[in-house]
């Protein structure tokens, strides 16, 4: 039986080398001269990259990426205990329990504890649900049947008793701010439900925020977050720099005291120019039809124009302008003209007569200074003033920070003018509240 040879592998490499290169070298000879110059260097950049995948190590196997959610849950905790003194207050009681009182002013004390959490819930960036509530427990002090001379038995003690309980004790009441379930398809957004929504452009007043929370110059920035959203059904379309929405609100659940009616209105929002321009129309129920427009212009990194016109059986205006300066304070004015109707004017408020003018002006600093124990302070001061009869009042708050979730603030309110003007007939001297925040 005839041996097998043995096969030397560094012969047999050789081999296969020259052979392959005798090949080569016969095929170039046969290509065009256009392509046999680049082909040295097609060879040169092919060796070591052959070299490289020959030397380094096999990619590891592709692992898979963590799925993305397909719902996210967000919420948030407020626990805030706030602290009122009205001093030389006039208190709102019937006209003959006031001559009663030894003192015909007091000073009166109100505790106010409020819980408000909220959620958001949404599926598959499509489906959402929202809703945020207020859980208020309302304590007074500082008035008594012992301030009034009446005697403890009678009808007479029996009225005062029923006037004072709006002024003693210890009130809990739930409040709902926004409840409401929305989907998105496409370019359409629909809501239903009970939603907190801002159409006005204005910071202290609005002459077209058909669908927003009133506005209380005083309070502009709702410091206790009690402010609630309308009752409403809202369809919303986005297309490029266009956007319109529809809205249906109704007033069935909304208090008695508010003065609301069921609305349809319908907003369309364009960028014209630089110019975020909002159109407005539609009805209340019962009432009279109305239009308007907002818009907003930003000039730079300082400036910024504001502005809204509204019919309402007469014309009503707003014009607003803020400036931020290099070192942070930020100032907001407005004018504001509204006309002689129920719809501008509260019944419960000091009755006015004729069209009124208002300005508003306020200053603040978020983070007073970057150094530290000052870089937590908030401080602000506001204005807001009628022009017609001369009254106004001074706001002034402050605010500490204290860790991620924890706060503390002064809040105080002055007004001033006659007794006969509409900031004048403020029945206190003066309101000043303490209180701390705890934020989650």
């Amino acid at each position: 039986m005839a041996k097998s040879k043995g096969i030397d592998p560094t012969a047999w490499e050789s081999k296969t080398f020259i052979t392959g290169a005798s090949w080569l070298h016969n095929k170039l000879r046969t290509l065009p001269m256009r392509l046999y110059l680049p082909l040295p260097a097609l060879l040169l950049l092919t060796i070591p990259m052959m070299a490289a995948a020959q030397i380094a190590p096999a990619d590891p196997p592709a692992q898979d990426a963590t799925p993305e959610s397909s719902y996210d849950f967000r919420y948030t905790l407020t626990v805030i205990n706030d602290a009122t003194f009205y001093p030389n207050l006039v208190p709102p009681l019937p006209a003959q329990a006031s001559p009663l009182l030894h003192d015909p002013s007091v000073t009166l004390f109100q505790n106010q504890l409020l819980l408000e959490p909220s959620f958001t819930f949404r599926y598959r960036s499509r489906w959402s649900v929202a809703s945020s509530v207020v859980g208020l427990a309302d304590s007074h002090g500082g008035l008594s049947a012992a301030d009034f001379e009446a005697p403890s038995e009678g009808p007479v003690a029996s009225a005062l008793a029923a006037a004072l309980i709006p002024e003693t004790g210890t009130f809990t009441q739930l409040r709902v701010k926004e409840a409401y379930a929305g989907l998105s398809a496409g370019d359409f957004d629909f809501m239903a439900g009970r939603r907190i929504v801002r159409w006005g452009t204005g910071y202290a007043f609005t002459a077209i925020g058909v669908l927003d929370p009133p506005r209380d110059p005083t309070n502009p920035t709702d410091r206790l977050s009690l402010y609630e959203g309308r009752d409403m059904v809202k369809a919303d379309f986005v297309h490029g720099p266009h956007a319109l929405t529809l809205a249906w609100s109704s007033a069935a659940l909304a208090p008695a005291s508010a003065n609301l009616h069921d609305t349809t209105a319908f907003r369309y929002n364009v960028l014209v120019h630089g110019f975020d321009t909002a159109l407005i129309a539609g009805n209340d129920r019962g009432g009279d039809a109305f239009g308007g427009l907002t818009f907003t212009r930003v000039f730079g990194q300082a400036w910024e124009l504001h502005g809204e016109a509204a019919w309402r059986e007469h014309e009503a205006i707003l014009l607003g302008a803020k400036y931020t300066t290099n070192s942070g304070i930020t100032i907001i004015g407005e004018f504001f003209t509204p006309p002689d109707i129920p719809y501008y004017q509260d019944a419960t408020l000091f009755p006015l007569t004729g069209r009124q003018h208002y300005a508003f002006l306020t200053a603040y600093k978020n983070r007073l200074r970057e150094l530290p124990g000052w870089k937590q302070w908030d401080l602000s001061a506001a204005a807001v003033a009628n022009l017609n009869d001369r009254s106004y009042t001074v706001v002034f708050d402050a605010n500490r920070r204290f860790g991620k979730h924890f706060s503390s603030y002064l809040h105080m309110e002055i007004p001033a003018g006659s007794p006969k003007s509409e900031y004048g007939a403020t029945p206190y001297s003066a309101a000043s509240s303490v209180g701390v925040r705890f934020q989650l």
